[in-house]
């Protein structure tokens, strides 16, 4: 991460002394979605879009600060707003003692309000510049580093409740050491993709994919072990420790009988912590050009570039005798 913002603090010092900039601010609407152990299709055998559960879509909304340093480069600062949602109920069954049907006996859910900030680098893979009808249009890159705030929650007894203060898997219990509880705060990085549009001399449509790496595997509290009733009863007493189980092991809600109680016992696996959760947004943005360094708008036959008027002949037959009459031969 320290080198990313190291790379990008350098365009931004370079290009900055090269050129002026145009700025632009704006706001975007579009959809989130979650990846993790409570946020896929299928287990394994599927990759990214086709591993989302369609259902789990959620609305997400951002603004943003644009300073486009030259027709190539410029950053973006950004704060977005989403929500993730998993469910184990969601997974495909229709094979016996598969994948998916642990999933689905396993029977764990949540949901998120997140929120991000951003700082990402957009690179065009062709000349761009807001407001310009020449270069109008210009597919992407993005990259950077951001902080999300998340915070899941799980149905209990008719009400949300904030898992990350239960500890879940054992999480500040002393006889799990190496659990600590988890921040709901995360660093993350964002790549992806998208497409800028200039619609006129002030106003720009985007479309944008990025997805979001993270350091964690807790965005939706799940990633270790079960834990037994009586280590959490010992902990936090009958009543609350008697809750925090029951939010954790849900799987005697579609299997009161116990007929297979044996995959959700104490110690058994609960999630998958080889792999770090991740999340998407997806979103179209309208952006306004507020104030403008470098434009091609005042070309035209009888302006350059710069705005200046292009010398008649009669101006310049003037300066070539005053030249002439100056030089000595």
């Amino acid at each position: 991460m320290k080198r990313i913002i190291s790379i990008l603090s350098m365009f931004c010092f370079l290009s900055a002394g090269a050129f002026a900039q145009t700025m632009e601010i704006g706001v975007g609407i579009g959809v989130s979605n979650f990846l993790g152990d409570l946020g896929k299709k299928e287990p394994v055998g599927r990759t990214y879009y086709a591993d989302l559960q369609a259902s789990l879509f959620r609305p997400a909304m951002s603004v943003f600060f644009r300073n486009n340093f030259n027709y190539f480069f410029s950053m973006k600062g950004s704060l977005t707003y989403g929500v993730w949602a998993g469910d184990d109920k969601l997974a495909n069954t229709e094979r016996f003692m598969d994948d998916a049907w642990f999933r689905n006996y396993r029977n764990l859910h949540f949901k998120s309000h997140v929120t991000e900030f951003s700082i990402t680098a957009e690179v065009n893979m062709m000349r761009f510049l807001p407001g310009s009808m020449k270069h109008w249009i210009a597919p992407y890159f993005i990259t950077g580093v951001g902080f999300v705030h998340f915070n899941p929650k799980a149905l209990y007894n008719g009400e949300w409740v904030a898992l990350q203060p239960l500890g879940t898997e054992g999480q500040g219990m002393s006889q799990y050491p190496d659990r600590q509880p988890y921040s709901l705060f995360q660093p993350v990085i964002p790549i992806g993709i998208g497409v800028k549009v200039n619609v006129n001399k002030f106003l720009t449509v985007g479309l944008e994919f990025a997805h979001r790496f993270t350091f964690t595997d807790y965005l939706d509290d799940v990633s270790l072990n079960y834990v037994s009733k009586q280590e959490f009863v010992n902990q936090y007493g009958a009543d609350k420790g008697a809750m925090i189980y029951d939010i954790s092991r849900r799987s005697d809600e579609i299997d009161s009988e116990e007929t297979y109680g044996n995959i959700t016992k104490p110690g058994e696996v609960r999630g998958n912590p080889g792999q770090k959760d991740g999340y998407l947004f997806s979103t179209v943005s309208l952006s306004y050009k507020f104030a403008n360094g470098f434009s091609d708008f005042s070309y035209s036959k009888k302006r350059g570039n710069n705005g200046r008027k292009h010398p008649t002949k009669k101006k310049n037959k003037s300066r070539y005798k005053r030249f002439v009459k100056q030089k000595t031969w």
